[in-house]
């Protein structure tokens, strides 16, 4: 039987996520910063579990890896249950990785027969005590700005792709005004690139950054990535990356300001029946 845990109930498997491969995304869910679903094989003792992260819209199998009876149960309460879910938050697919390559054997073997897309993933992370590169330089008729509640409430700022990055990760602005940090370029008062907080627990930190198509290439990125990095590790957050292995970008990005190739991990994907 597979059974769904409330949030005030998702400690019951933080002894499950030792594993080598834990992504942030699952931490932030369990401990409450970061909005999801947990799934369990039992109440009374769970030994695997399979945890929705909302900000990614996927799935992470945790746990003991040969649990026969949560293994053979997982396909059909993905159809019957899960499924319909997912629908209505307005998704065809399901998208799933687990935290061992042991999870990726079991998890290949059960979704044989779902035409199961592959790719990898590459999480960096700082090194203890390492120094982060920075870099500040912006252009003639560009700003940076820390996202707080009084950037937000400046009418004199164009914020909205700001707001909007927000929401991507977080239930409401209160929400990541309390936990979060952010920082935003501006070109002439209109926000052009981002860089906020997406995932977090009380030690470590992720951040979504999105530049505007046109102002791409511009070392925007670079400067906001380099303020929200700063300001991370003042606060004593250990740095979270994750990015496809084929996003050439973003992995240069995070090797520029001096984090750290840490694992890599299988993302799969079938569409939803």
């Amino acid at each position: 039987m597979i059974v769904e845990l409330m949030k005030k109930d998702f400690s019951m498997i933080d002894h499950m996520l030792n594993h080598d491969r834990m992504n942030l995304e699952i931490k932030a869910v369990i401990s409450g910063y970061n909005p999801g679903w947990v799934f369990v094989d039992s109440l009374e003792a769970p030994k695997t579990a399979m945890v929705w992260s909302k900000g990614i819209a996927g799935f992470y199998f945790v746990g003991q890896e040969d649990n026969t009876s949560f293994n053979t149960s997982i396909k059909g309460f993905i159809d019957s249950k899960i499924s319909p879910r997912l629908k209505q938050e307005g998704l065809n697919s399901f998208e799933f990785s687990g935290t061992s390559s042991e999870w990726d054997r079991v998890l290949d073997q059960i979704f044989m027969n779902r035409n199961t897309r592959k790719s990898k993933q590459f999480v960096y992370k700082s090194a203890n005590n390492a120094p982060l590169n920075t870099y500040e330089n912006l252009e003639r008729d560009y700003c940076i700005r820390r996202v707080d509640r009084s950037l937000l409430e400046d009418e004199t700022y164009d914020v909205s792709f700001l707001r909007d990055a927000i929401l991507e990760w977080w239930m409401s602005y209160e929400d990541y005004l309390e936990h979060g940090i952010g920082y935003g370029i501006f070109h002439k008062k209109v926000a052009v690139c981002s860089c906020v907080t997406s995932f977090m627990n009380d030690e470590e930190m992720e951040s979504h950054i999105v530049s505007k198509p046109e102002y791409r290439k511009r070392g925007l990125a670079t400067a906001a990535v380099s303020a929200f990095l700063k300001e991370a590790k003042s606060k004593n957050y250990s740095i979270h990356w994750d990015c496809m292995e084929r996003n050439f970008g973003s992995r240069a990005l995070a090797e520029k300001h001096g984090l750290k190739k840490a694992f890599e991990y299988t993302l799969f994907e079938f569409e939803l029946i």
